[in-house]
C-alpha cells in the first residue's frame, strides 16, 4: 500500500513539472522548435541561487559614500537603515546617490537615542515618523523598510516590541533583524581581519544570510575590508540583493 502511495505521488509530481514546463516555454517562428523563455530560466536561476543581503545600519556618513563606489564596482547591492538626524547637508546627496545605483533604504531611527526613543510606544512611532519623512522627503516615496536599534529583543523595547512591530506591518512596513553581524560597531578599532572573520565564520551556515554591517562614521575599517567580504561571498556560490526582495526576518520571540 505505501509503495502503490509513493508512486501515485511521484507520477502526481512528474506531470505538474511537465505542465509548469510546457507553460513556459515558447515556439520558435517556424512552430517546431520548442526554447525556455527567458523570464522561466531567469526565475529558476534565482531560486536555485543563494542570496546574501547585506545591510548597513546608522549612516549616513562620509563612509556611506565609499561603500556606495565599492559596491558598484563590485556589481552588488545593499540595505541602508539610515538615522535621520544624519541627512544633512551634502548627505541628501548621498542618500539620493543610494536609492540611483540600486540600493535599498529603510529606517532605522531619527534620533539613536534608547531614553528618548523607547521610553514609550507613543515616543518610538514619534521617531520613527520623523525618520520616515525625512527619507519620504528624499527619495520620493515613503520607506517600507525598518531595523529596530539594537535589535528586535534589546531590553529597551521588548516588552511592547509586539505591539510596535504590528502596528508598522498594518503600515505596510517590514523589519528586519541580522543573522550574521559583523561586530564592527563594538568600538571604532574592531579591526579589518576581526570583522571579516565575523562575517566569515557564519554567513554560510544560511542560504539567505541577512549581514549586518555599519556605515557612521567612525567605521572606516568596516568600509576597507567590504571588498574582502563581497569576494568571500560570491566564492561561495551567493549572489546580492535588496531586502525588499526577502520576506520579513525578525529575532525569535523566546530571545527576548
Amino acid at each position: 500500500m505505501k509503495k502503490t502511495v509513493y508512486v501515485v505521488c511521484v507520477c502526481v509530481l512528474f506531470v505538474l513539472l511537465f505542465y509548469e514546463v510546457k507553460r513556459n516555454y515558447e515556439t520558435e517562428n517556424d512552430g517546431t522548435i520548442i526554447v525556455p523563455t527567458g523570464s522561466f530560466v531567469s526565475k529558476v536561476q534565482k531560486e536555485n541561487q543563494k542570496t546574501a543581503y547585506l545591510t548597513f545600519d546608522d549612516g549616513p556618513s562620509g563612509n556611506t559614500k565609499k561603500i556606495i563606489k565599492i559596491l558598484e564596482e563590485k556589481g552588488a547591492v545593499a540595505t541602508f537603515f539610515l538615522i535621520g538626524k544624519e541627512i544633512t547637508g551634502e548627505r541628501v546627496d548621498t542618500v539620493k546617490e543610494l536609492k540611483k545605483k540600486g540600493n535599498a533604504i529603510g529606517v532605522h531611527t531619527y534620533c539613536h537615542e534608547h531614553n528618548q526613543m523607547y521610553a514609550s510606544a507613543n515616543c518610538f512611532y514619534k521617531d520613527f515618523r520623523a525618520a520616515s519623512d525625512c527619507i519620504e522627503k528624499i527619495i520620493g516615496e515613503k520607506p517600507t523598510l525598518h531595523r529596530f536599534p539594537w535589535g528586535s529583543n534589546n531590553g529597551y523595547v521588548k516588552s511592547y516590541v509586539d505591539e510596535l512591530h504590528n502596528q508598522l506591518r498594518k503600515e505596510g512596513v517590514r523589519s528586519f533583524d541580522w543573522n550574521v553581524s559583523g561586530e564592527d560597531s563594538i568600538s571604532p578599532h574592531v579591526s579589518q581581519a576581526v570583522i571579516f572573520q565575523n562575517v566569515k565564520k557564519d554567513v554560510t551556515r544560511f542560504e539567505k544570510p541577512i549581514i549586518l554591517l555599519h556605515d557612521a562614521s567612525a567605521m572606516d575599517n568596516t568600509a576597507k575590508v567590504l571588498p574582502q567580504i563581497i569576494d568571500y561571498i560570491k566564492e561561495q556560490g551567493y549572489r546580492f540583493d535588496t531586502l525588499d526582495h526577502r520576506e520579513e526576518y525578525l529575532f525569535p520571540a523566546s530571545w527576548r
